[in-house]
């Protein structure tokens, strides 16, 4: 038995692939997992890695000087929205005022470090938004203001609980306590035929605030009262935490146009960090993007009887060229960390190029890399070229706040669902280090092989014995004596035996699942051409 496993050699692809990692386990399962004395030592050493970049990325300073552009705006949080913004000297300092600027092409915004502004930007196309002076990086919050300190708790009729005295329409994602030391879990409605409502979790009978019951849980009534209510079994929660961040739906930052986004800090929205429909040009550097999403997208859409939940740190929803992402350090994300993406469902001819994800360190986020473009049935000439996701640290998918999802089933570090075409062509993930799932370590697929990413020279770490890998249109779950033998069964022929599974599945034959242990190197290289990477189990 080899826990680190080097692999070498080259073999067919099969045509609709996802690599599973975890079945679905609870948090406590995960931590009754183990891993070997080497892959605990890597994971040690990756720890200070992400130490490093972590550092390296928050104390990063604005490659961008105001003697480049046009013109060169300041804003400070002691600014006056009555000066020119102009010049240091005489910055604006609301971003009410910002928006409501008449910024050209070629012009740009410096934010003073050490401040934070709440609220929403809205960008304008090929304007550059960066910081200025010394410090941390400029703080942008889509959380209106810190609970525990701005407004009142006060006690319901009902034990323990509380209703923050503040008119909310717009629906919270979560409550975020003390800078990241815990955060509420968001109780929804399960609707029934017969009319009655559950607890989306527990399958309690839950009508309104009256039945929280659990300590930090938290209840959103966004179109009636229009107020939060929070279950806090240790006193008001004003008196409880030093802040409370509120995730209130919406995007912190609505980039429209070319715009580079670079050395800034988002965090505390319920729906994007940073959205854009289709667009050219979009750079994201140097940013950190933390505790973002959860805030309702829809009550009944996809045919669910809950509502659905979503929030990513980087989104385009729609066609793109040119979006760049690089050196950003993103973490405890609701969805993905980034994603470019679209269902497919329009007449416009959807075309996602020239795409690159680069030195992220993405820690904590249901996905850490999510795309997707067009399902059956919808336009066949979309498409995704030139893809490069490289050199980036992903940990822990799953493991974050978005585990309070309903659907636990979903995580990976690489996601791009089975429901879809994916059709791409000059796609590379190369370089990155794959640091344990609670469920797919990747998650691939498209309908035709030839549309496959290439992987090369990546890292994967994950729990020996779980689940590691599953072909084709449906899922069969066996154990680890069966998945051997279908590995063997896979790997056995490389002339012939690969090529012949693969017509199978592209035909919808059963998925087999495989067992990450000392065969998954054979497997890896066959399912997805992986001849250079490292696994550590």
């Amino acid at each position: 038995m080899r826990p680190h496993i080097t692999l070498a050699g080259k073999v067919a692809t099969l045509a609709a692939i996802a690599l599973f990692c975890l079945p679905q386990l609870s948090f406590a399962q995960e931590k009754a997992l183990t891993l070997s004395p080497s892959a605990e030592k890597m994971v040690k050493s990756l720890d200070r890695k992400a130490d490093k970049m972590r550092n390296a990325i928050r104390n990063t300073r604005s490659a961008v000087v105001p003697e480049q552009f046009n013109r060169a705006f300041f804003i400070s949080a002691e600014g006056d929205d009555q000066n020119d913004g102009l010049s240091p000297r005489t910055p604006i300092k609301t971003l009410d005022h910002l928006n409501s600027l008449d910024l050209k092409a070629g012009d740009a915004v410096f934010f003073r470090r050490g401040d934070t502004w709440r609220g929403r930007l809205a960008t304008r196309g090929e304007v550059t938004y960066s910081a200025y002076g010394k410090g941390t990086k400029p703080q942008i919050f889509g959380s209106p203001c810190d609970a525990a300190v701005e407004g009142e708790w006060r006690e319901t009729d009902a034990k323990n609980v509380y209703v923050y005295e503040r008119e909310l329409s717009a629906d919270v994602g979560t409550l975020v306590f003390n800078e990241g030391e815990a955060c509420a879990l968001k109780v929804m409605m399960i609707r029934q035929p017969d009319g009655t409502t559950l607890h989306i979790d527990t399958r309690e009978p839950f009508a309104s605030y009256r039945d929280l019951k659990r300590d930090l849980e938290f209840y959103h009534d966004y179109k009636d009262a229009k107020r939060v209510y929070l279950y806090s079994a240790k006193g008001n929660p004003s008196k409880r935490f030093k802040s409370i961040e509120l995730l209130v739906k919406g995007n912190i930052i609505q980039a429209r146009g070319k715009v580079h986004i670079d050395n800034l800090c988002i965090k505390y929205g319920g729906a994007h960090g940073i959205g854009s429909g289709t667009t050219s040009g979009l750079k994201v550097t140097n940013c950190e993007l933390g505790w973002i999403g959860g805030s309702i997208h829809g009550e009944a859409i996809f045919g669910r009887s809950h509502p659905t939940r979503y929030g990513n740190a980087i989104e385009i929803y729609g066609g793109c060229e040119y979006f760049e992402v690089d050196n950003c350090y993103i973490y405890q994300i609701y969805d993905a960390a980034i994603t470019h993406q679209h269902q497919g469902d329009t007449d416009e001819i959807l075309v996602m190029k020239d795409i690159i994800y680069s030195n992220n360190l993405v820690e904590d986020c249901v996905y850490s890399i999510e795309y997707f473009l067009s399902r059956p049935g919808t336009n066949d000439a979309h498409y995704m070229e030139n893809i490069v996701m490289r050199d980036n640290l992903l940990r822990r998918a799953g493991f974050g706040w978005g585990k309070q999802r309903p659907d636990k089933d979903t995580p990976a570090h690489i996601k791009s669902w089975g429901h879809h075409n994916n059709r791409a062509t000059n796609f590379i993930i190369s370089n990155n280090i794959f640091d344990r799932c609670t469920h797919d370590l990747l998650n691939i697929f498209t309908q035709k092989p030839e549309h496959l990413p290439t992987l090369t020279g990546n890292t994967y770490i994950q729990y020996k014995g779980a689940s590691a890998g599953l072909n084709g249109a449906k899922e069969e779950s066996f154990g680890a004596k069966e998945a051997a033998a279908s590995q063997n069964e896979a790997a056995g022929s490389q002339n012939g035996t690969a090529a012949s599974k693969s017509d199978a599945t592209a035909k919808g034959a059963t998925a087999k699942r495989y067992i990450f242990d000392e065969n998954i190197a054979d497997i890896l290289r066959t399912l997805f051409n992986e001849t250079s990477g490292t696994i550590i189990y």
